[in-house]
């Protein structure tokens, strides 16, 4: 029996006035920005690519959190400090804030989305509000 190997991920978290930044796919489906890791390129450049192409953000800074696995996918999940204007781009079709306390949405998110969101609530923050350590620094 043959088993598919999971696909790399890059999973950004953009935290917008003590919000997370989502988007929203053609089905509907709201996850974290994101997509697949190319054979010519780093986790890192995977993921400023993925967050300029769905969001038009610029990733100024990005901080490695942690690794997930999802039922499909290897997230490897990073913060970014991003500049620019976030419009919906690429196959997004809307974005949204996330705090919280909105369950309507938090069940419209993909499940690996909406765990990698509550590992990261759960990280201490450092003086700034960065997560700081990151999880994997822990572990």
């Amino acid at each position: 029996m043959r088993t598919e190997a999971k696909r790399r991920r890059a999973t950004i978290i953009v935290e917008v006035d003590g919000s997370i930044l989502l988007v929203e796919n053609r089905g509907g489906l709201v996850l974290l920005p994101g997509g697949g890791v190319h054979a010519d390129e780093s986790r890192l450049q995977a993921a400023a690519r993925e967050l300029a192409e769905e969001t038009g953000l610029v990733a100024q800074s990005l901080l490695f959190l942690f690794d997930h696995e999802s039922a499909t996918n290897r997230h490897s999940v990073f913060w970014a400090d991003a500049s620019g204007t976030a419009l919906a781009d690429d196959d997004a079709t809307a974005l949204h804030l996330f705090t919280a306390d909105e369950p309507a949405l938090r069940e419209r998110m993909s499940a690996a989305s909406r765990q990698i969101v509550e590992r990261f609530l759960d990280l201490p923050r450092g003086a700034t509000g960065v997560p700081w350590p990151p999880a994997s620094a822990l572990e």
